[in-house]
């Protein structure tokens, strides 16, 4: 038996011994030498970073103009011409702020030139940060204006020169004498040359100052490159505008989103020479809409079913009901015009029952009086932007004994009601859109179409998901629930046509006239788009990443570091 068990443990042993070396041998394998191509171009030099800053270069504008030495740096960079400055920031200073704090306005406070009632000692230039870390990192800016260079504060040269050619030498200067590590410049010719005439390529001297830049551009970028110890450095080299400014666009190139701000349109260029090129575009705004409609306007033009035909439309004490329609107002506010309605007047006091959706200051509601209402009751929407297609949704929903009056905007809840004890709003008064008869309200100024009424409480979801869309077909889940439906955008005839199987029609009334529209709906806000671009406030984040600095939690830094892949 000993020797049957010496045996085994032999036999084990050496199964264990060539599997031991059969991995070894594999893991060798993997770690063969190539033939010495760095494909992922590391480098291990001394890190450094090269930070140019330029006032009012609008970023489609600088993408459209002569600019050579920019576009040589882009084969290698992360780079976007949609980039963003933080919107409702009109200030220079506060702009700034954001580029060497890495924090936004609601948290460093410079709101003005003159930088008073600050917070920049809870959320210093970012200088302050890199040098409580490396305190050994020298650092050196220059520029030509005195508030920018109050803001510089914690360079170890803070240099305030006399114009932007005395920048490009200063910058040059320093990269080809002395170790800064971290270089910025600030330039403003660009700024000048737009206030004087207009922020776009098609004032001339507007271009030639963005072209100027270029070519300090690249004579700083060849500067760099003939250092001396430059193969054994890595450079990040930034490059961006603070801001855009003020211009026009024309019509079809406003898509009605914080894209379409000029004076927010920056561009933010991160090059090195270890980068795969990535572009980061515009992002998704929102479905285009388009058609022909009639424009709500004053008590003349309107349009109306006759209550003989629109007892369909009552809402009595038992009825489910969904209502949604598409609004676009002309007005930032307006008080108290009707939309759609279905009582016999619209009145201060609020008599009658029945219901009406109308518009009060930037918002909307749903109104009704019921038969056992002693007075009017009435359920908020959310607010509505002027200008821009917005989806407005009423529901009757029913839950136990129970009933309530819901509403959303653009398919999210706003607010609920309980009707439970109303009674009925049914009437024989017909179905009217715009303008309802009566007084103590304002008169209608806006546009409405995709009219919706399904004889159902279509749930939360289907709300939510189907709110951005312009039509509507049998794929809809609640589409054998529709008693109306009216897309009141095919520019044709007196009539807004209903689709659904009642084929009961709006007539329309007054001076109307179809009008052509093109315009997006629904698109996201401007916080959730910038979130999808590089934003001036991102930099000081990509800087200390740059660094090897780690980004601390108690810095509260509202940027984030954007990678080439």
């Amino acid at each position: 038996m000993m020797k049957k068990y010496k045996l085994l443990i032999g036999l084990m042993a050496a199964i264990i011994t060539t599997a031991i070396f059969s991995c070894n041998k594999d893991f060798d394998r993997t770690l063969t030498p190539k033939d010495g191509t760095d494909t992922t171009k590391v480098r291990y030099g001394s890190r450094k970073v090269l930070y140019l800053i330029v006032d009012g270069a609008r970023g489609q504008s600088v993408s459209t103009a002569n600019i050579p030495n920019i576009n040589a740096l882009l084969p290698t960079s992360i780079y976007s011409w949609v980039a963003l400055n933080e919107p409702e920031v009109t200030q220079n200073a506060s702009n700034w702020a954001n580029m060497l704090t890495g924090v936004k306005k609601g948290k460093h406070l410079v709101n003005d030139d003159n930088l008073t009632n600050n917070n920049l000692q809870n959320y210093p230039i970012i200088f302050k940060r890199i040098k409580e870390v490396k305190p050994q990192i020298k650092i050196a800016a220059y520029t030509s204006s005195t508030v920018f260079k109050s803001l510089t504060t914690g360079a170890d040269i803070s240099s305030l020169v006399t114009n932007d050619d005395q920048v490009k030498a200063a910058v040059i200067n320093q990269l080809n004498t002395d170790t800064a590590s971290v270089i910025v410049g600030h330039f403003t010719d660009v700024d000048k040359a737009g206030m004087a005439s207009g922020y776009d390529n098609s004032f001339p001297a507007y271009k030639s100052a963005i072209e100027k830049f270029d070519g300090s551009v690249g004579e700083i970028m060849a500067a760099l490159k003939k250092r001396t110890n430059y193969i054994n450095e890595d450079w990040l080299v930034v490059i961006a505008s603070s801001d855009g400014g003020a211009f026009t666009l024309p019509p079809n190139a406003d898509d009605q989103t914080i894209f379409s701000k000029p004076a927010n349109n920056a561009f933010v260029i991160y090059y090195s020479s270890t980068y795969s090129k990535r572009i980061l575009v515009k992002p998704f705004t929102g479905n285009r809409y388009l058609g022909k409609t009639v424009k709500m306007t004053g008590k003349e033009v309107r349009a109306e079913i006759a209550g003989e035909d629109a007892t369909v439309y009552n809402i009595d004490d038992t009825t489910k009901m969904t209502i949604e329609l598409k609004v676009k107002k002309n007005q930032e506010k307006l008080f108290y015009p009707s939309i759609l309605g279905k009582r016999n007047e619209w009145s201060s006091g609020h008599p009658s029952v029945g219901w009406v959706i109308y518009l009060e200051d930037k918002y909307w509601y749903f109104e009704w009086r019921g038969t056992k209402d002693g007075d009017y009751r009435q359920c908020r929407g959310g607010d509505l932007v002027q200008g821009r297609w917005e989806n407005l949704s009423v529901k009757l929903e029913q839950r136990g004994n129970q009933r309530f009056i819901r509403t959303y905007t653009n398919g999210v809840f706003n607010n609920e009601l309980e009707i439970t004890n109303s009674g009925s709003l049914a009437n024989s008064n017909a179905l009217k859109l715009g303008f309802l008869n009566g007084d103590g309200h304002g008169e209608p100024d806006y546009y409405v179409t995709d009219i919706r009424f399904f004889k159902l409480s279509v749930p939360d979801g289907v709300i939510g998901q189907y709110a951005c869309e312009t039509s509507i077909d049998q794929s809809h889940p609640s589409y054998n629930f529709l008693v109306g439906y009216w897309p009141a955008t095919d520019g044709n005839s007196d009539k807004m046509v209903d689709l659904s199987s009642q084929a009961r029609d709006f007539k329309l009334l007054g001076p109307y006239a179809w009008e052509n529209f093109n315009d997006l709906i629904c698109p996201p806000s401007a916080s959730t788009l910038a979130a999808l671009v590089p934003q001036t406030s991102d930099i000081p984040a990509q800087v200390i990443n740059w660094l090897k600095i780690a980004n601390k939690q108690t810095w509260a830094l509202d940027g984030r570091v954007w990678l080439d892949q």
